[in-house]
């Protein structure tokens, strides 16, 4: 689903990635750890075409990411990449299921209010669909960026500290919600967390340290 080849990156004369290599395959949920300022946002930005590297390739569904052009490239991130943050990013002038809509409307897909309302049921918050997000909880606020996430049907989602924000209850529940996601949907996982027990539960454990996946 997912290889990268030599990744390197810089910011002027500091390099953060060194030459990364790793592959990640259909169904599984990879975790990576490491200290504050290992690399690991800067990665996934990269996996996920929010940044580029300086070298190497990233190869996401057999498409190298290197032969796409900006208006392509974006393209190719509303269809086949879904993002789940720490902080949500819900628009506040939206209710939960337009935050949710709003990736389907960009891509022009069909039936996206249906598929929107299935999501938000399937994670438990279909009651709270004409809610603004400052009229949720902060657990009901990542399930619905979650939805968001999903609702182009994405080859793979990228997580960056999703559990980050949430209280202890509400984080199982959010990595609970991982799996089951998986196994319902054979939905891919690349998740970025200093979350030890949401680490653990991964498929694949890797650490980044000084700029190189160590284990």
């Amino acid at each position: 689903m997912l290889r990268a080849e030599a990744v390197t990156k810089s910011y002027g004369k500091l390099p953060v990635l060194k030459g990364i290599d790793l592959h990640v395959r259909k169904k599984e949920i990879v975790s990576i750890v490491g200290a504050s300022g290992a690399g690991k946002s800067t990665l996934l930005h990269i996996l996920g075409t929010l940044d580029s590297p300086d070298s190497g390739e990233v190869i996401v569904g057999g498409k190298k990411l290197s032969a796409l052009n900006g208006k392509a490239k974006a393209s190719f991130r509303n269809q086949q990449i879904g993002f789940v943050f720490q902080f949500h990013n819900l628009l506040p002038e939206f209710t939960a299921l337009e935050n949710v809509c709003i990736p389907g409307y960009i891509g022009q897909g069909k039936n996206v209010e249906k598929r929107g309302l299935e999501l938000l049921d399937k994670l438990g918050v279909a009651g709270r669909k004409d809610h603004k997000p400052s009229e949720l909880s902060g657990g009901e606020q990542q399930r619905v960026a979650v939805a968001r996430a999903l609702i182009n049907d994405p080859a793979i989602i990228f997580a960056d500290e999703p559990s980050g924000n949430l209280d202890s209850t509400n984080a199982r529940d959010l990595h609970d919600l991982f799996f089951r996601l998986r196994d319902e949907f054979e939905q891919t996982f690349v998740i970025v967390t200093h979350n030890e027990e949401l680490a653990d539960m991964a498929d694949r454990k890797l650490e980044i340290a000084d700029g190189m996946i160590v284990s």
